[in-house]
């Protein structure tokens, strides 16, 4: 699963998680989101996630 993230200076940022079923409810994908924004628990170049762009099921 690929989340894409824009940061506090308007840099988009995407992470990607292996394992992850394919049925997972875009609700709790985005609510996910909202914990790793809030939580702050990913720095990129020393910047903060502001917001979410987006999220996508991938498969490799």
């Amino acid at each position: 699963m690929k989340k894409s993230f824009v940061t506090t200076s308007g840099d988009k940022v995407s992470l990607s998680v292996t394992g992850v079923k394919g049925d997972i409810p875009q609700v709790e994908v985005s609510s996910l989101m909202n914990i790793i924004i809030a939580r702050n628990i990913f720095l990129t170049k020393g910047e903060t996630l502001a917001s979410k762009y987006g999220a996508e099921s991938t498969q490799r």
